[in-house]
Parts: C-alpha cells; sequence; structure tokens
C-alpha cells in the first residue's frame, strides 16, 4: 500500500528532470512565503510573460493602422556627377572635360481623406484585438495563479504528511521498546509474531519516510522551476490557509464571474475584433479618396535654364502641385476572398463565445459543487480521525499494561495514521477546490490568509 505516491504531479517530475540536468544541487533549498511567491510569479513566469508579450505584437498592428489616418511622405534626395551641356531643345553642345554636381530633390505627400469606413474598422479591429489581447493576458495569469497555489499547497500537504509520519513512528518506537523488553523477560505476554508484526510496520514507516524525502524534493523543485527559479523552495507556511464557511449561491456565482472572468472578456473582444475585420476587407470593394502633393526641385549651373513651358527641363526646373484623386484596387476576386476569410474567423469567435457563455456557467456550478462536496466530507473525515483516535489511544493502552494484542494495535494506529493522512488530504482538496472556484470566477485574491 503506497499512501503518498500520488501526493506529487507530473510537474513535480518534469522540474526534477529539469533541475538534474542543469547541474543544481538537490539539498539547496530557498525559503519562500505565499506572497512573495505570488510577486514572482508575476514576473518570472514563462507563459505569463509570453502572454504579455502577445500584448506587444497586437499592439504593433495597432500603430499600424492608426497610421493609416496619417498623411504618407516620400522623400527623395541625391547629388550626381553631370557634365556641361548648352544649348535648348532644338541643339546642344557637350562637353565632357567639364563636370559638375546636379542636384535633385523630390517630395511626394499623400493624405487619405475619405476610405468609406475602412480605416475607422481597421483601427477599431486593432484596439479591439490588443484589448483581447491583455485579457488573454489576464486569463493566463489566472490560470498560473491557479497552479501557483496547487504546487505550493501541495508541498504544504506534504508537511503535513510528515507531521503524520513523525508522530506515528514516535509512537512505534515507544511500542516497540517496550513489547522488545517484555519479550526477553520471556513471560509469554508479548509472543514471536506479535514483536515481528511490530518491526514490519515500523519499517513500513521507514519506507514511507524515505518515500516522503524524494516527494518533498521533487516538489520543492517543482515550485522552483514555476516560479523560474533554478534551485529547490522551501515553504515557510506550515498549514493550510483558511477557507470561508459559508459560500454565496450559485447564481451570484455566475454573475460574478461573467463580469470579472477575462477569458470571458478576451471572447468578446476578440468577437468585436472580427466583425471590424470583415467590414475592413468589404471596403476593399471601394476605392480611397485622397489628396495629394508633389514638389521637385532640380538644379545644376552646367546646363541652361529651359525658358518655355513646352520644353522638359529635368536639370533646372522647380515645380509643385497638388491633386485630388482616388486609388482603387479592382481586383474583386482577391478582395472576395479576403472578406470570406474575415467572416470565417468570426465565425469561430462566435462559436467560442456561444460556447464561454454556456461553459463558463457550468465550470462555476461544477467548481461550486466540488468545493461543497469536500467541505461535507472534510466534517466526515474529522469524525473518523476522533474515532481511530480514541481506538489508537485505547490500543496503546491496552498493549502496555499486558491486556491487549500487537495486532489489535497495528490495525488501530494504521487506521489513525490513514485517517490523519486522510484530513490532511482533505484540507488540501478543499483549499484546492476553493481556488479553483476562485479561477473560473476570475478572482485572483483566494486563500490570502494563512494559519500561522
Amino acid at each position: 500500500m503506497n499512501a503518498f505516491s500520488a501526493s506529487i504531479s507530473r510537474a513535480g517530475a518534469a522540474a526534477l528532470l529539469i533541475a538534474a540536468t542543469c547541474c543544481v544541487p538537490l539539498y539547496a533549498e530557498k525559503p519562500i512565503r505565499f506572497s512573495e511567491g505570488l510577486t514572482q510569479l508575476l514576473k518570472n513566469n514563462a507563459k505569463i510573460l509570453e502572454s504579455k508579450a502577445q500584448i506587444l505584437s497586437y499592439s504593433a498592428y495597432q500603430t499600424e493602422a492608426s497610421a493609416m489616418d496619417y498623411p504618407t511622405l516620400s522623400l527623395l534626395t541625391f547629388v550626381a556627377p553631370i557634365f556641361e551641356s548648352r544649348g535648348n531643345a532644338a541643339a546642344s553642345q557637350d562637353n565632357f572635360n567639364k563636370w559638375g554636381p546636379y542636384i535633385r530633390g523630390e517630395l511626394t505627400v499623400v493624405y487619405p481623406v475619405f476610405s468609406f469606413g475602412r480605416i475607422a474598422d481597421a483601427k477599431q479591429a486593432a484596439d479591439s484585438a490588443v484589448e483581447g489581447a491583455r485579457q488573454l493576458h489576464e486569463s493566463q495569469i489566472n490560470k498560473s495563479i491557479f497552479d501557483y497555489k496547487q504546487l505550493y499547497l501541495q508541498i504544504i500537504l506534504l508537511n503535513r504528511y510528515k507531521a503524520v509520519l513523525d508522530d506515528a513512528g514516535e509512537k512505534m518506537r515507544a511500542v516497540l521498546s517496550r513489547a522488545e523488553k517484555i519479550y526477553k523477560k520471556g513471560t509469554g505476554e508479548v509472543q514471536r509474531k506479535d514483536l515481528t508484526r511490530l518491526k514490519l510496520f515500523a519499517l513500513e514507516l521507514e519506507r514511507f519516510g524515505a518515500e516522503w524525502l524524494a516527494n518533498k524534493k521533487s516538489a520543492g523543485l517543482a515550485l522552483g522551476h514555476f516560479l523560474g527559479e533554478r534551485e529547490s523552495l522551501l515553504v515557510l507556511e506550515q498549514d493550510f490557509p483558511r477557507i470561508e464557511d459559508a459560500t454565496r449561491s450559485l447564481e451570484g456565482l455566475i454573475a460574478e464571474s461573467q463580469e470579472k472572468n477575462p477569458e470571458l472578456k478576451a471572447v468578446a473582444a476578440g468577437l468585436r475584433a472580427r466583425r471590424h475585420q470583415v467590414e475592413m476587407e468589404k471596403g476593399g470593394y471601394l476605392p480611397v479618396l485622397f489628396l495629394a502633393g508633389r514638389s521637385e526641385i532640380n538644379y545644376t549651373d552646367l546646363r541652361d535654364s529651359q525658358q518655355s513651358s513646352y520644353a522638359f527641363d529635368p536639370f533646372n526646373r522647380n515645380w509643385f502641385a497638388v491633386v485630388f484623386g482616388a486609388k482603387w484596387d479592382i481586383d474583386f476576386g482577391n478582395t472576395k476572398a479576403k472578406v470570406q476569410r474575415a467572416q470565417a474567423e468570426l465565425e469561430k469567435m462566435q462559436a467560442k463565445q456561444n460556447e464561454a457563455l454556456t461553459g463558463l456557467p457550468l465550470k462555476v456550478a461544477m467548481a461550486m459543487w466540488e468545493f461543497e462536496k469536500f467541505k461535507f466530507q472534510s466534517e466526515i473525515v474529522q469524525s473518523k480521525y476522533k474515532e481511530a483516535n480514541k481506538w489508537a489511544l485505547s490500543e496503546m493502552t491496552a498493549y502496555t499494561t499486558g491486556t491487549g494484542s500487537a495486532k489489535d494495535l497495528i490495525e488501530a494506529l494504521g487506521a489513525q495514521l490513514m485517517t490523519e493522512k486522510e484530513s490532511a488530504e482533505m484540507e488540501y482538496n478543499l483549499c484546492v477546490a476553493a481556488a479553483k472556484l476562485a479561477m473560473e470566477i476570475g478572482d485572483q485574491n483566494t486563500l490570502g490568509t494563512w494559519r500561522e
């Protein structure tokens, strides 16, 4: 029977493997409190940092969309060598023995006056996308805090296991010591089989202790890895946090989740972004009206300036013009494809919203029911522990006075050990259930009060 092997998650094993490859000493432990770890989590957790970088990625689209409303400027200037040439459009004479500079400058300014809503939709789509990324970042924080609570509570559960093992070991040593003394006297009060049963139980406790140590190291490394540390962490809180006895109504919790849950907000923002994207792509069927200005400056003293307006002079003529025009990409097949792709993404987002609107109340309800289940079971386990404790005390008294049997004592101590373990696990399950309910709602401040 393995009483402790289920206490460490796969995350602990993964962290242990990572630490081994990085040559991290297993004995190094850095003390940390829950609040300190929470601060470190927000700074160092890889998934949180990755979701934060996603905001910057969408902010680039927002900047790009905002720039569509501004005039674009194109400037070209250069200086080039040129030989002398004199004359006009009818005749000219070149002199390759004389060279000098030719200066040219071009400036074009284009301002989109009216895009039939295309630019406005692009800006609103980008704004909604950034808001969606922010809410997804909050959602990742919410999930990571829940995972952090699980890892932290797991180590506290292991500490409780240690207390259970120490208590059972102390009692077992006292009973075994007395049994060996009585057996050596040869009075027959303690039989050889009784002494063997007691020794086997003591060895089983030692095996549990060795297994506990390995699990403790794995859990400390797992927590350190999750917080961006390369060393094992030592949890300073010795017991589970206090959980409120009274819970709000299911309707109230669902209403709160619809107001706070960041994942639901992210879906709503994504839906707005997709709708504006569809409208933006539909704008491709229409032209963009623009106001543009263009200016050129040309100069060289090695060419004669042409005075006639009908003579093209690229070397010494300066000019400026303002136009009002329309730019129309008449590629309706490509535009239609873009609209269809945007419409498909919109339908995907609508499906996600429908799922979230029905799925979130279900998740909140299941989390609440699980919390209520563990709260009820916790009361039963406490009653079982009291009865097992009375039984163990009775059998120890009987055995030490010579009226009890080793078999009955071992059964009683085993029952006490298992109910103590079950009591610790029930407190752990209750805390995790409360944390999960908080995650589904979107409240990250649960489990803030600890028994010091």
